[in-house]
């Protein structure tokens, strides 16, 4: 039956840095880059409408994840504050086409932490991923529990795209009783003058054992022609579960590890690792409290401390979360 969908998400986190940056900043922690204040990560709205055939889906909102995750993109404007629009077409059977701006199908987690098992996100998410495209995709069912699509974006983190370049995409993926598989290729030039293709492969299994128990593990690898002789390199790991002893309390550890072989992402050449362990409790359908301890590592000092003193090679963040999702669906008469 036609319907429309209304979401809507009200986040608020405090993250404690033990390094005590002079600057405030929380380094690696994505949309919570604040140490040592409450801040709003996110005010969202969420519309999406399906007619059978034909539908769309609208995400707007305001907040440090909006600043943040469009803060590298060339246009402004309204796009600050729209994370996902984009139509959908169903032109025969389970053949789904998406025209728009969408988040990226690389990685495991998305980019909403009430998503996700923990609230921060790892280190391959912020370092190793893009996070949204604009362009065109597609994906069908082809038996057997698999699928398989092919994507034409403009590029990563823009809307006005790569000077023209494109970045084409081919997934599959399968889904079992108990775990399921996925699998993304990226070929395309990212960068804004010159050329140098980007060649990234991410590979997900996700684990479904129980209600109580679930979780995934994910590679990623990718090799960037840069504009003058050479090339960069970035690989690595990561695995999160989840533990549900009751309906109303979990909890997620997470580890991951990443290698930016030649500083392309990172800034400077490291290897970085990261342990994240995050309690969670539902004391309302509707409401989301969580306690997260985390700890970074690098192989170079990289975390910033109080004035005065040296980089580290360690940071220590503890964050709180509270957040409130709220659903509505409404039918929607056929003719």
């Amino acid at each position: 039956m036609p319907h429309i969908q209304f979401d809507g998400a009200l986040e608020a986190n405090a993250v404690g840095n033990f390094n005590s940056p002079a600057d405030g900043a929380a380094q690696s922690l994505g949309f919570l880059g604040y140490s040592n204040q409450l801040r709003l990560t996110e005010a969202t709205l969420s519309v999406a409408a399906d007619w059978g055939r034909t539908g769309f889906r609208l995400d707007g909102g305001a907040g440090d994840f909006y600043k943040v995750a469009m803060s590298a993109d060339a246009w402004k404007g309204p796009n600050s504050y729209i994370s996902q629009a984009y139509f959908i077409w169903r032109p025969k059977g389970q053949i789904r086409i998406e025209a728009g701006k969408f988040f990226s199908s690389v990685g495991a987690e998305l980019p909403q932490s009430y998503d996700n098992f923990n609230v921060t996100n790892s280190q391959l998410f912020w370092y190793a991923e893009p996070l949204y495209h604009i362009g065109l995709r597609a994906s069908t069912p082809i038996g057997g529990g698999f699928t398989a699509g092919a994507q034409l974006l403009s590029g990563c983190n823009t809307v006005t795209g790569s000077h023209g370049h494109q970045t084409e995409a081919l997934t599959a993926g399968w889904s079992g009783k108990h775990w399921g598989w996925s699998e993304i290729y990226m070929d395309g030039n990212e960068k804004l003058e010159g050329r140098g293709r980007r060649h990234l492969s991410d590979t997900v299994l996700n684990f479904n054992f129980s209600r109580a128990v679930t979780g995934y593990a994910e590679a990623i690898v990718a090799v960037e022609k840069r504009v003058s002789p050479g090339y960069d390199r970035w690989y690595g790991w990561a695995t999160a579960w989840r533990f549900s002893p009751t309906e109303r309390w979990c909890f997620s550890p997470r580890v991951d590890w990443l290698n930016d072989v030649d500083g392309a992402t990172t800034g400077q050449s490291q290897r970085l690792f990261e342990f994240t362990v995050t309690g969670e409790y539902h004391p309302r359908k509707f409401m989301i409290a969580r306690l997260e301890y985390r700890d970074d590592f690098s192989s170079r000092l990289f975390y910033q401390r109080a004035a005065g003193l040296p980089r580290s090679n360690r940071q220590e963040v503890v964050v709180a979360s509270l957040v409130l999702v709220l659903h509505r669906e409404l039918k929607l008469r056929g003719r």
